[in-house]
């Protein structure tokens, strides 16, 4: 809202955050923005959502300071607040770094007709190559990475809709 010029802020700006959910935590884990010592559990493991609200609240945290690093660089175009790179983040976790097909060497590139049918700000999140903005970014050891799922929701998390590949994360492991 703050982007639209429907809201001004005056103070505490940089209080607002990019919003967590399993997009922005799948980018922030495959970057590297985000790292743990020790691998995610299977979410019907963490009965209670500790694991899952100790990851939502880092992510947003490394958000922040990704936006903060963003403002130290000379003549930047940095966005208002760190929840204004949110749309950009989101749309990468849910267009080109999903679990299961990514756009990121060796992976592979993104076809023109599929780029032709993204919108505008879409594009955005693809190189001149095709390929992710941040495909030199991801290590290939992290780009298996996913979020873990919340299983709060009763009736939404089943065996099947839970399954996870090797990235971890999701829901169980088979």
């Amino acid at each position: 809202m703050a982007d639209l010029g429907v809201w001004e802020y005056k103070s505490n700006i940089e209080r607002l955050d990019v919003m967590s959910d399993k997009n922005t935590m799948r980018v922030a884990l495959r970057t590297g923005i985000l790292q743990f010592r020790i691998p995610l559990l299977a979410s019907f493991l963490d009965v209670f959502c500790y694991q899952y609200s100790m990851v939502d609240r880092m992510n947003r945290e490394a958000w922040r300071e990704v936006w903060k690093a963003w403002g130290n660089i000379p003549n930047n175009h940095r966005p208002p607040t760190p929840a204004s790179i949110d749309y950009l983040i989101f749309r990468l976790g849910k267009i080109a770094c999903r679990p299961n097909k990514r756009f990121c060497p060796p992976e592979k590139r993104v076809t023109e007709k599929k780029l032709e049918s993204l919108i505008p700000q879409d594009r955005l999140i693809f190189k001149s190559d095709g390929y992710c903005i941040f495909s030199e970014v991801c290590s290939l050891e992290k780009k298996i990475l996913n979020a873990p799922n919340s299983i709060s929701i009763e009736g939404r998390t089943g065996w099947k809709s839970g399954k996870t590949n090797e990235g971890g994360g999701g829901g169980i492991s088979s």
